[in-house]
C-alpha cells in the first residue's frame, strides 16, 4: 500500500504553517502542509496493527478505531490566537495530533489497567516507539478542561521496530501520534458537544469563550462524572443537587437536549468498510447529511477526504480506518449523529 511520504525539508513545512497563521498562505504553503497531514496515514497503519494486537489480549471490551486529521481543523488551529493575539500554534510540524487513535472502555478501572499494560516494560521492550511526556501530563479525567472535556491522552514519536537500530532513517521515522483514552459516558459527554457545536455553528469544545452553552456541557460533565463515575473534579464547592438545578434552568432557556434528541441517525452500517470517508453536507433544504464514501486503500480515502475538505459543498470531512464497523459507528459518533448515549444519561443521572 502506497503511502504519502512526508515533506524532506522540515524548516518548509513549518514556514508554510506560519504563512497560513499569518493569513499570508499561497496555493503552494497549503499542499505543502496537506502532504504533511497525509504523511501521518502511515503512523495511523502501524499503530492500529500494534495497539490492536494487545487489545485482542484483553478480556474486557475495548472500542477502537482512528482518524487521520481533518484539513480544515489544521487550518482553524493554526489561526488561532490567544486573548494576547498571539499565535496558539508556532510549529505546524510538532502538532501531536495529526495521526489519532481512539479507545473507548466501559469504565475507568478497565481504562486505567490497559494503560497502565501498554506503558509497562513488559509491552514496552520490544518497542521502539516513545512517549514524549510524563505520564500525568494529559489526565484530564484528573484535572478537566474547563470545557467539561474528559479523557486521557498519550503522544508518542512513532519509530516501527528496528528503524532507530538502522543506519538509514525511513521518511516516517518521528513522526508524533495522539492516543486518546475514554470511558463510555466520556465519550458520550465529548460526542454531544461535537454534535451541538455543529448544529448550531458554535465552538464550545475550543474553550474560545466562558458562554451559557459552554457553562453548560461544563455542568454536565460533572454530574456525569460524580453520578456515573463516582469523581468530583470540578465545580467542587456546589453541591450536585444545586449543579443540577442550574442545568434544567440552562436547558429551559437553550433547548440543548432538546435538539439532540430530534437527530435522526445513521442506520446504514453496512456500507462501511476499513477505509473510509465520512462526509456531512448540507442539504439544499439546509439540513446536515451523512455521505458514507468506502475505499479499498487509505491512500485513496485520503485523497477524497483532501478533495471534500477544499469544496464549498462539505461542511465536515474526515478518512477514518476501522476493521469493526460498529465499532467505528461508536467511535465517531459525532459523524452518525448519535448523541443518544449522552442524552440518556444525562435524564437519569441529571434529572431533566
Amino acid at each position: 500500500m502506497a503511502y504519502q511520504e512526508p515533506p524532506a525539508n522540515k524548516s518548509a513545512v513549518r514556514r508554510a504553517g506560519q504563512a497560513i497563521s499569518a493569513g499570508l498562505a499561497t496555493d503552494e504553503d497549503y499542499a505543502l502542509v496537506d502532504k504533511w497531514r497525509a504523511a501521518h496515514g502511515y503512523v495511523i497503519n502501524t499503530f492500529q496493527a500494534w495497539l490492536k494486537g494487545h487489545i485482542n489480549k484483553k478480556e474486557y471490551l475495548v472500542e477502537f478505531a482512528q482518524r487521520l486529521k481533518r484539513r480544515n481543523t489544521v487550518v482553524d488551529k493554526l489561526r488561532r490566537r490567544n486573548a494576547g493575539g498571539e499565535a496558539l500554534i508556532i510549529d505546524v510540524s510538532a502538532m501531536h495530533d495529526f495521526a489519532g487513535c481512539r479507545m473507548i472502555f466501559n469504565d475507568i478501572q478497565q481504562l486505567t489497567d490497559f494503560r497502565n499494560y501498554i506503558h509497562s516494560n513488559q509491552v514496552m521492550r520490544n518497542v521502539e516507539h516513545v512517549l514524549r511526556h510524563d505520564p500525568s501530563k494529559y489526565d484530564y479525567i484528573e484535572h478537566p478542561k474547563s470545557s467539561g472535556y474528559r479523557g486521557i491522552h498519550d503522544v508518542y514519536r512513532h519509530f516501527p521496530r528496528g528503524s532507530t537500530r538502522s543506519q538509514e532513517k525511513k521518511p516516517w521515522d518521528g513522526l508524533l501520534v495522539e492516543l486518546q483514552y475514554r470511558t463510555r459516558a466520556q465519550h458520550a459527554w465529548a460526542t454531544a458537544v461535537e454534535i451541538s457545536d455543529l448544529l448550531d455553528g458554535e465552538r464550545t469544545k475550543f474553550e474560545l469563550d466562558a458562554s451559557e452553552r459552554g457553562r453548560f456541557f461544563a455542568i454536565a460533565s460533572e454530574i456525569i462524572a460524580r453520578r456515573h463515575e463516582d469523581i468530583c473534579r470540578a465545580f467542587v464547592e456546589v453541591s450536585t443537587s444545586d449543579l443540577q438545578l442550574e442545568l434544567q434552568q440552562l436547558e429551559d432557556r437553550m433547548g440543548i437536549l432538546r435538539r439532540l434528541e430530534l437527530l435522526k441517525q445513521f442506520e446504514d452500517e453496512e456500507n462501511l468498510q476499513n477505509h473510509n470517508v465520512l462526509n456531512i453536507y448540507r442539504h439544499s433544504d439546509r439540513l446536515l447529511e451523512l455521505e458514507v464514501l468506502p475505499f479499498k486503500t487509505a491512500a485513496l480515502a485520503i485523497a477524497k477526504a483532501s478533495e471534500l475538505e477544499a469544496s464549498e459543498e462539505s461542511v465536515n470531512a474526515v478518512y477514518v480506518r476501522s476493521d469493526n464497523p460498529k465499532q467505528l459507528r461508536s467511535a465517531y459518533r459525532n459523524y452518525f449523529y448519535d448523541p443518544v448515549d449522552f442524552v440518556k444519561i444525562i435524564q437519569a443521572e441529571g434529572g431533566l
